[in-house]
């Protein structure tokens, strides 16, 4: 899942510093973190509960996971009900995300995400000594439309995955390339070379599409690495959100 926050109605003073110093996180918790949906399944649930400690409006909807989308812009192949609600402190909710039974291609995945923005309620300041600071929250959830011909296989995504390395004068770029027709989401992705681990430069997806190849960069490791073997430790994502380890050597 991805989470956005936008800034609104702020009253600077020396206290807003301090509010923005700390972490802002998202207050819906949703109970899967993406949604399968095979085909030939018209609708699906999805449960949400508001953790913050006060009321907040949501208002849903689905799109490409076009970070600039509005729910004016967007087009998908999914509707998302109800679009706009109210929901107290300690809520639950119960979200419907209908296929709207549009041509997908029938070979691989096809990806679409499920925005949940909240926005808390605004106060009124009383003292022009203090901050007031107005976040709203966009959290993104993965949909995976699943074709019934990828259903009926058999793929052993941990497997299939393909690497390679490309060297320039200080990086190391990793390619990764997903011969199969599902996603491939990771987690990290590190390079072991002489006893130490390098984590990868951190991407907004951490994704490799289906039939396709994906690059990722280890920042200023050309020079540690001549001469070394190279091996690399990825953990990817399944459909319940659980890490699975895999390795390569010799890269």
């Amino acid at each position: 899942m991805r989470n956005y926050f936008s800034v609104g109605s702020v009253l600077f003073s020396l206290a807003l510093s301090l509010v923005l110093s700390q972490s802002v996180w998202a207050g819906i918790i949703a109970e899967r973190n993406r949604i399968i949906f095979p085909e030939g399944v018209d609708e699906q649930d999805l449960m949400i509960a508001n953790t913050n400690k006060y009321p907040i409006i949501v208002q849903t909807w689905i799109d490409d996971g076009d970070v600039n989308n509005t729910p004016e812009k967007t087009e998908a192949p999914f509707v998302v009900l109800p679009a706009v609600f109210k929901m107290n402190s300690n809520d639950a909710k119960g979200l419907r995300i209908i296929f709207k039974h549009q041509p997908l291609p029938d070979d691989r995945e096809s990806l679409y995400w499920l925005n949940i923005y909240e926005i808390p309620p605004q106060h009124k300041s009383t003292s022009n000594n203090t901050a007031e600071l107005v976040v709203a929250m966009n959290t993104q959830m993965k949909i995976l439309y699943r074709p019934t011909a990828l259903i009926n296989q058999k793929v052993d995504l941990l497997s299939s995955l393909q690497f390679s390395i490309v060297k320039d004068k200080q990086d190391i770029m990793l390619n990764a390339t997903n011969p199969t027709g599902y996603y491939a989401s990771f987690s990290s992705l590190k390079l072991l070379i002489n006893g130490h681990e390098y984590k990868s430069e951190q991407k907004l997806d951490m994704m490799v599409a289906p039939k396709s190849t994906e690059q990722f960069v280890f920042k200023k490791l050309s020079a540690v690495s001549q001469g070394q073997a190279i091996n690399l430790s990825f953990m990817l994502i399944d459909d319940l959100g659980h890490s699975h380890q895999g390795h390569r050597k010799n890269l």
